[in-house]
């Protein structure tokens, strides 16, 4: 009869680590140092969940990221409500905002400039 030897393992008990491998109790993340504790089944499934929601949440944010990357931004009132001014060639490279009139050959693609340029034009804007 052949006997089967269960090894207790645990997965890096930080929730934001992205080790996955397994630990043995008592051993340290190799990549954030937190010590696994003994095993606990329970215990190991929540962990999961826990770190499954947080990798989504980055890849969610990662997602948003590369879409701000392509969102354009109107340089004197930060609105994302710009567009190619229409005519002739020569004027291709010509923007236009909805929302505050711009007209111009500048163009803003920083999303947390136009966050903070959008503050002060509805600061200006309130004050008048």
């Amino acid at each position: 009869m052949r006997s089967v030897i269960f090894v207790e393992r645990w997965t890096c008990p930080n929730p934001k680590c992205v080790y996955d491998g397994e630990l043995r109790a008592g051993k340290r993340c190799l990549i954030c140092g937190a010590e696994a504790e003994d095993f606990d089944f329970g215990a190991l499934g929540e962990l999961l969940k826990e770190k499954w929601g947080v990798a989504k949440l980055k890849k969610q944010e990662r997602d948003v990221e590369q879409v701000m990357k392509h969102v354009k931004f109107c340089p004197k009132c930060g609105s994302t409500d710009v567009f190619w001014a229409s005519g002739l060639p020569q004027f291709w490279s010509t923007w236009e905002c909805r929302r505050c009139g711009y007209r111009g050959q500048v163009i803003l693609e920083d999303s947390k400039m136009a966050v903070k340029l959008r503050e002060n034009y509805l600061k200006k804007k309130s004050s008048k």
